[in-house]
């Protein structure tokens, strides 16, 4: 049984889609320039023929229009305010950039209970932002399930003390690292590492400390997988943005970006078809002007 994966995942539609300025100082993968009219329309386009990939591939896609009546240009990642765990049990996050902050009152949960999908809100860090503490879901944590081991590299949007009490609160081994980009700090652990059924991709030359790099090595061939290492380049180009679900016949099924696709070596494509099927949409327009990628549009439902 593959049940630490899932067949059922939460999209939300970039209607008010805009490279966010609150979100610049600290995100090196979000690029400066844009025309905002122009990004909303496409990035529109883009997101349908995404949903539409993943639906044809057996996936149960549930699937909102950002209608809430704040100003919400990042709603199309709502993996980094709320997370879903077994059994339709969800946790909520604090989050840093204010604009951000109204992605939790986009009456999601009240959307998936008119869907069929009652959720239990089982916790709520979103007081921490009083303290300037900020842990972004799986965008921050990257979740090993099947072995409950949580990595997180730490930046100012993923608070090692906050980690650590997620951890503690839901009995997950904590492995926080450092990793940068450009010498910043990688702002979400999600961009640099994947963990999948088999398998991990991760960008092990981002992780400068060689202590913390060998220990994740090991953490991560101790939970029996094999590690595909991609390099700084891969990264920029989302590959370590990628996230492994499972379709209706209990298939794996990993999604990415065109873009990241694109960059997979042909050795590195061998090893990971060994494992599991790849699906990909260009996604170019939200990648640029959000910064984030595949991974980060999908929240996944148990």
């Amino acid at each position: 049984m593959m049940n630490h994966l899932t067949s059922k995942i939460l999209m939300i539609s970039p209607d008010k889609f805009r490279n966010n300025e609150d979100t610049l100082s600290d995100n090196v993968f979000q690029s400066r320039k844009f025309n905002e009219d122009q990004v909303k329309s496409i990035a529109l386009k883009e997101f349908d023929k995404l949903r539409d990939v993943i639906l044809k591939s057996g996936i149960n896609v549930f699937s909102f229009d950002d209608d809430s009546k704040f100003d919400t240009p990042d709603a199309v990642f709502p993996n980094n305010w709320i997370s879903f765990h077994h059994l339709h049990k969800a946790i909520l996050y604090p989050m840093f950039a204010a604009n951000r902050r109204f992605e939790r009152q986009s009456k999601i949960l009240n959307k998936l209970s008119k869907s069929g999908i009652e959720i239990e809100l089982v916790k709520d860090y979103s007081a921490f932002e009083n303290e300037n503490k900020f842990l972004e879901g799986t965008g921050s944590i990257v979740l090993d399930r099947k072995s409950k081991t949580a990595y997180c590299s730490i930046s100012k949007r993923s608070n090692i003390d906050l980690f650590k009490k997620f951890c503690e609160d839901f009995g997950y081994t904590p492995i926080p690292f450092n990793s940068s980009y450009l010498s910043k700090p990688i702002y979400h652990t999600n961009v640099m590492m994947s963990i999948c059924n088999n398998f991990s991709i991760i960008c092990l030359e981002s992780i400068h400390d060689i202590e913390e790099r060998e220990n994740i090595i090991e953490k991560l061939n101790n939970s029996g997988l094999e590690i595909i290492d991609i390099s700084v380049d891969q990264m920029t180009s989302f590959l370590g943005n990628c996230i492994q679900l499972i379709n209706s016949d209990n298939s794996p099924i990993l999604v990415m970006s065109s873009r990241a696709y694109k960059s997979i070596s042909k050795s590195q494509i061998k090893k990971i078809e060994l494992h599991t099927e790849i699906i990909h949409s260009d996604i170019k327009t939200i990648e640029d002007n959000g910064g984030g990628s595949a991974r980060c549009m999908i929240a996944e439902i148990f």
